[in-house]
């Protein structure tokens, strides 16, 4: 008997041994390790960025750089993706490609008591170095509330849970709103949102439901997707010099603007209290791009017909810019004096080309569809990127190279306009192209470089793709006339 519970326990023994060091030995280090993560874990949550460019959710962490040691890696990102200073403890385990640290807050994490889409709480990280860059948010979220598929690396989501299991807990200080980080001014205009929101939501629910939609559907005049509206429209009505003069215009503001913005660094009003956020928006806020663009090209497009004065043209734009800034203000997507900016910023632009329009020894029409300009603004662009290694820089670099192309090889004069029937398809192929580009960008979110690359090349596409079917469109104007029998 005292023989047999011998062998038992020698067994057991033998058990819990294999068993402790199954688990506390790391995995085999993956043969190419190119990046390093940091797992933090607080109240039995776990820290994640949602990524803008992939569109996917994932640990704070990124790709090792030269020499530096993937320690240091995983600190470094993980201060710039979220704006904790943590210090890096345990190896937990591996990825395919990257080691997984225990890192630990040096100080309590401060999270927001209000619950995203998620189920997580919100981080203010307006202050990382990558927020608006390369992350939108970071929340603290319970591992069950996160599918596989909202992990950047769907695979990789169950061993990440198995490794959540052996982090360091640790404690959180949870807050409502961190207004008194906020400017003076910024903070008097939060009040106004708050109390804007409030008086709307006080009203009967129909009520309340229609004019929120209201004021929110302005939004779209902010929408990228508008421009494959705007510029067949401008090339339909006034032709490819005006088409030119436009997207000149609205290069040089987004330049200014997005320069401006990384300066200032200011963010917009949900990142200091997220309840009050409405619609998606990430990143710095002032001057406020939208306002900046739709302003210049509301004006050059009356001056283009002739209709800027006391009219109902101009009236129309001043009520969608108004409609536009009530829209961006009652969201918490910006402030008034980020819109007021804008606005003046925009009207500049339009104001200098006007001037240049309006001196005889220059013809900007025949300027802007010469290499000249668009050269200038390509290396103006370079500089820029090069200053300031941003996604957006350098799809914009992208996107001049690729026009300065279209207008060193477009350069005839005789221009046809489309007909009607012709602008109807062209915008319907561009949102279809835009759409098809959107589903593409789903195969390769797990790739950083994959979605960087298609990122990038979303606009250069569309843009060769309107230049085609504009040529086409023309070339079949010109075979439809028939000469006359007079």
């Amino acid at each position: 008997m005292y023989k047999r519970l011998s062998v038992l326990g020698f067994s057991l023994v033998i058990s819990l041994a294999a068993s402790f060091f199954t688990y506390a030995a790391p995995q085999v280090a993956p043969e190419h390790l190119r990046g390093a993560l940091c797992l933090v874990r607080a109240d039995d949550k776990i820290v994640l960025v949602d990524e803008i460019i992939t569109k996917q959710l994932s640990l704070p962490g990124g790709t090792i750089e030269g020499a530096e040691s993937p320690e240091l890696t995983a600190q470094r990102e993980t201060w710039e993706e979220t704006g904790l200073v943590v210090t890096v403890g345990k190896l937990l385990g591996y990825t395919e490609s990257a080691a997984v640290y225990d890192c630990v807050s040096d100080s309590d994490i401060i999270v927001y008591q209000y619950i995203n889409r998620w189920g997580g709480y919100e981080l203010p990280v307006w202050f990382a170095p990558h927020y608006g860059i390369e992350v939108s948010q970071a929340m603290l979220v319970h591992p069950s509330r996160i599918a596989d598929n909202q992990y950047r690396f769907p695979k990789q989501w169950a061993h990440i849970q198995t490794l959540f299991k052996d982090a360091t807990n640790q404690s959180t200080n949870v807050v409502p709103e961190l207004i008194k980080a906020a400017p003076a001014l910024h903070q008097t205009e939060i009040g106004w949102i708050v109390a804007l929101q409030y008086a709307v939501a006080s009203l009967p629910h129909v009520v309340e439901t229609a004019l929120s939609e209201l004021i929110l559907v302005s939004g779209a005049l902010a929408s990228p997707v508008l421009g494959l509206l705007l510029f067949p429209f401008f090339y339909w009505q006034s032709g490819r010099a005006f088409c030119y003069k436009a997207f000149f215009s609205v290069t040089v503001i987004s330049l200014v603007c997005l320069i401006a913005q990384q300066g200032f660094a200011l963010p917009r009003p949900h990142a200091y209290m997220p309840s009050i956020q409405l619609v998606s928006s990430s990143g710095h806020g002032f001057p406020s791009l939208p306002l900046a663009v739709w302003v210049c090209l509301g004006i050059l497009w009356l001056l283009e017909n002739e209709k800027l004065g006391w009219n109902k043209s101009t009236g129309a734009l001043l009520v969608s810019v108004l409609w536009l800034s009530l829209s961006k203000f009652y969201s918490g997507s910006a402030f008034i004096v980020d819109m007021l900016v804008g606005a003046v910023l925009g009207a500049l632009v339009a104001w200098h080309i006007v001037r240049l329009d309006e001196k005889a020894q220059i013809q900007v029409d025949r300027l802007l569809c010469s290499r000249g300009p668009w050269l200038t603004l390509t290396a103006i662009a370079a500089v820029v990127t090069y200053l300031w290694p941003m996604p957006v820089f350098t799809s914009w670099l992208v996107v001049l190279a690729v026009m300065t192309v279209v207008v060193m090889l477009t350069r005839d004069a005789n221009t046809h306009a489309m007909s009607f029937r012709q602008l109807l398809f062209v915008i319907m192929a561009l949102l279809l192209a835009n759409e098809l580009v959107s589903y593409a960008a789903t195969f390769v979110s797990s790739s950083g470089t994959w979605s960087l690359a298609l990122s990038t090349l979303r606009e250069p596409i569309l843009i060769i793709l309107f230049v085609l079917m504009a040529r086409l469109a023309t070339r079949q104007s010109v075979t439809e006339v028939t000469p006359s029998c007079d």
